[in-house]
């Protein structure tokens, strides 16, 4: 049983996680990595090529992926 599945089991039975835990376990999900990984190559395209249009497409990439995991919740 890894980490995750240990602390998420906790969790079930009450115990509160830290801000860093729930970051973590956030970031840990493979979506929301994925989203983070595109939102990436989104951000440094946008910047090397100085469009705004990729860099705010990089935002919303990112924060779709923080509100996948608030809604799963």
């Amino acid at each position: 049983m890894s980490w995750t599945e240990k602390r998420i089991k906790e969790y079930g039975e009450g115990q509160k996680p830290t801000y860093l835990e729930k970051m973590a376990l956030e970031h840990g999900n493979p979506i929301n990595c994925v989203l983070h990984i595109i939102a990436l190559a989104l951000l440094i395209y946008g910047l090397w090529t100085h469009q705004w249009t990729w860099i705010i497409a990089a935002a919303v990439a990112g924060i779709l992926g923080h509100c996948y995991c608030r809604m799963k919740k």
